[in-house]
């Protein structure tokens, strides 16, 4: 397999629908990606001519037959052709991003695997261009969907990832004959059982077993899981977990540089920022920001703890990892005293926090359950009062006890033992950039 440039820091996206696009923008690019099959690479220039074909609006009235041809092609429920081509009318950056995207992949296929060379040559290919959606009774689940069940049986066994895309990212899947019937049979597998026992196939299946799987498939070019960023003038594809030598000598490299000041705790007098970022560039531009979200609708406790990558580029963002189970699981690879030390400063933060915010609510009025509009109809500057309260006591309660904790293990270190530090980084980055050892292979198109 020959291989394309791999960035040390991916353009990572946070949801199996795209983070930062439309359901529709997926289905688009699908279309496209479909009708590029159709074409293929001697002919791509000449029919994915934006200088033509400027707007969406143009290349319909050249390209009818070939765009209700190629939506054929394709399996993404709940998005019809008509969705599709309001969209594209409507959002010209999406159309120029789907015609710039579908372009590189169909010139840079074989980059990718020799074996998707069939997809170059013009004329229609066993392949299908799938998105996932929802789950529906009324239809039976597609390939990207099945392959989503069987994560879940793979995470619920492993308890390795918080989503699936820690696992893969991917917004769409090519799809041959052969892929989509693998698939199927491997779902189905899963229900088998011992005929002298009770053990079934889903009680032992994991990472390993679906990995397999996923990775032979896009191994022998019948599989490919495509994640989408918009493109602005250059689509760049970039491969992940391909060659995992390379991406933990990549990883490898990655240094520690700093921790921001937790020497002073937090007070109303002399508020701190809430948050501590730990760097891993010289400039410190390039960071892991760790933050509580004091934000509630209904006036309820928000447990969530977010670990979020920041980064030069990629829209200043790198992925993040959500909740104290899993930012503990991602620490206690490195070190399991500061796992627990975090898990337990956590604990003693929010039953702090939980009980000064009775105590807020209580004082303006309002409860658990209750609806922000309770406030928000009262005034203004009166629900602005609560939620500026409601973040100070994170600052004083969970901030406190947290980062304080972090700070006190990262800055002992300095100068001592400092590739523990950068080990922790290392990790953080691997899980949320979606190439832990368990990940599967995908390619980010952007």
């Amino acid at each position: 397999m020959s291989r394309v440039r791999v960035p040390s820091i991916p353009p990572h996206i946070n949801s199996s629908i795209m983070a930062d696009s439309p359901k529709e923008a997926e289905a688009s690019q699908a279309l496209f990606c479909s009708i590029a099959d159709y074409v293929g690479k001697k002919e791509i220039d000449n029919v994915f001519n934006l200088k033509e074909y400027k707007t969406y609006y143009l290349f319909e009235k050249a390209n009818k037959d070939l765009i209700r041809t190629g939506y054929k092609k394709l399996d993404t429920p709940g998005i019809s052709l008509p969705q599709i081509e309001k969209f594209l009318t409507d959002k010209p950056d999406w159309y120029e991003s789907s015609v710039l995207t579908a372009v590189k992949v169909i010139k840079d296929l074989t980059n990718i695997d020799s074996d998707f060379e069939r997809l170059t040559k013009p004329g229609w290919q066993n392949i299908f261009y799938v998105r996932g959606a929802k789950a529906d009774k009324s239809r039976a689940a597609n390939t990207m969907e099945n392959i989503e069940a069987l994560f879940k049986i793979a995470n619920k066994n492993n308890q390795q990832f918080g989503d699936v895309n820690k696992w893969s990212p991917a917004d769409i899947y090519f799809v041959s004959d052969k892929a989509d019937d693998v698939i199927k049979e491997e779902v189905k597998s899963l229900s088998k059982k011992a005929p002298k026992g009770t053990g079934k196939i889903s009680d032992s299946y994991d990472f390993v077993n679906l990995n397999k799987t996923v990775n032979g498939l896009v191994d022998s070019g019948d599989l490919l899981p495509l994640s989408l960023k918009k493109v602005l003038k250059t689509a760049n594809l970039y491969k992940y977990n391909f060659d995992r030598k390379k991406d933990e000598k990549e990883l490898a490299n990655i240094k520690y540089f700093g921790v921001s000041d937790w020497s002073k705790l937090y007070t109303i007098k002399k508020p701190v920022t809430r948050d501590i970022k730990i760097y891993f560039s010289s400039d410190k531009k390039e960071k892991i920001k760790i933050r509580h979200d004091p934000s509630s609708d209904n006036f309820g406790v928000n447990k969530a703890i977010k670990a979020e990558i920041e980064v030069s580029g990629a829209g200043g963002r790198g992925g993040s990892a959500v909740g104290i189970p899993i930012i503990t699981r991602i620490i206690e690879r490195v070190d399991k005293k500061l796992a627990n030390d975090v898990r337990a400063a956590f604990n003693k933060g929010i039953r702090e926090y939980e009980t000064e915010l009775f105590k807020l609510n209580t004082r303006y009025g309002v409860k658990k359950g209750d609806n922000k509009s309770k406030l928000k109809n009262a005034g203004k500057d009166i629900y602005d009062n609560y939620k500026a309260e409601r973040a100070h006591l994170s600052g004083l309660f969970i901030s406190n006890n947290l980062m304080k904790t972090i700070y006190t293990w990262f800055k002992g270190n300095e100068g001592k033992i400092e590739e523990l530090n950068a080990k922790v980084l290392q990790k953080f980055i691997e899980y949320t950039s979606s190439r832990s050892p368990q990940s599967g292979m995908f390619v980010i198109a952007k």
